[in-house]
């Protein structure tokens, strides 16, 4: 079994917000922040940690990273408990972190950036090439920030989180501003990382490319973590499941019939208008699909000669997810998510 290269048990911290009166004018209340937090980050894992806006993410990935330090619980790195946590300067060499949004511009180039970083950690400058070659940057070495592009951006910040071979990486949002090609290349990375033996952890709202990535998830909700493990593991624990979508050029008028007549008048259906399309969207079964069922469901259509132009399954959401582990309707759920997208 791999081991835990940080442990966190009972980590606490909240937020000090000023709350000044006329004797008082320094005076601080506690705000927001995470409770009771325990988790292990393991040699060679990537795991993705996911929730709404206000979750405890960032807070959570600045504690680990030593910005913040909490106010109650205990820190093992390689099973050895830090009884100095109060300093964070263990965290130099250990963890790595790629925060969201660094912005990459001037006349400097990739090489001058890492040479400097090296030069401030007093570190030899004979690997500069090779180091940028490792998150494939070596051909673009020399070439102005400016001229890069955004993956090529990405690629510098996790190179300058990787500066001192720390033993765990904090990604928070790797994958924004990424085009597909340069998604996959930037996996690629990571999981080359994962295999040398680094702890990971990735900070996304981006289900769909997390789930491809990591070995498990954390969900993070009202600053507490309210599930982990396995993403499949998870839909069939809370028995979620994908519904079914069929397309159509026209409407379908006797959409009742067609579902009285084959026996799947128990199965939710809605019809909607979508563009200048016809949508049906069906949804799933509590004990999900079996490959048979839906080869009866497009026979029913294909009998009534309405052959679908699209028909497969509606991609899972963070939201449904969330809301199915939280118990929260989806909409209320959701509004932070689509604040964070816009």
């Amino acid at each position: 079994m791999a081991e835990a290269l940080l442990e966190l048990s009972g980590i606490k911290y909240h937020h000090k917000i000023p709350s000044p009166s006329i004797f008082k004018p320094f005076n601080k209340i506690q705000g927001l922040g995470i409770n009771n937090i325990s988790l292990n980050l393991i040699s060679g894992n990537i795991i993705g940690l996911v929730g709404p806006n206000g979750a405890g993410k960032t807070t959570l990935m600045k504690l680990l990273a030593g910005l913040l330090i909490p106010d109650d619980g205990k820190i093992k790195f390689n099973g050895k408990e830090l009884e100095n946590i109060i300093r964070p300067n263990w965290t130099k060499k250990m963890i790595g972190m790629m925060p969201e949004n660094v912005h990459w511009y001037g006349s400097s180039t990739p090489f001058k950036v890492i040479e400097r970083l090296f030069t401030i950690r007093n570190m030899k400058n004979n690997k500069i090439e090779k180091f940028l070659d490792f998150v494939g940057l070596g051909i673009k070495a020399h070439d102005s920030l400016d001229s890069l592009s955004q993956g090529m951006h990405q690629r510098l910040s996790l190179a300058c989180a990787l500066i001192g071979s720390p033993d765990i990486l904090l990604l928070d949002e790797p994958m924004n501003g990424l085009d597909p090609v340069a998604r996959e290349a930037f996996a690629g990375v990571l999981r080359n990382l994962a295999n040398q033996g680094k702890a990971i952890l990735i900070s996304s709202h981006q289900l769909a490319e997390l789930e491809r990535m990591v070995d498990s998830v954390i969900l993070m909700h009202e600053g507490e973590i309210i599930e982990e493990g396995n993403l499949e593991e998870i839909r069939s624990k809370y028995g979620i499941h994908n519904d079914l979508i069929l397309k159509f050029p026209n409407e379908i008028k006797n959409l009742n019939e067609i579902f009285s007549k084959n026996k799947f008048e128990h199965l939710k259906i809605k019809q909607y208008e979508d563009g200048d399309t016809f949508t049906i969207k069906i949804k799933s079964p509590n004990e999900g699909w079996d490959i048979k069922t839906k080869q009866e469901i497009l026979e029913c259509f294909m009998l009534n000669k309405t052959i679908p132009f699209d028909f497969r399954s509606q991609k899972i959401e963070l939201v449904e997810i969330l809301s199915a582990v939280t118990g929260l309707d989806v909409d209320k759920v959701g509004m932070s998510l689509r604040e964070k997208k816009e």
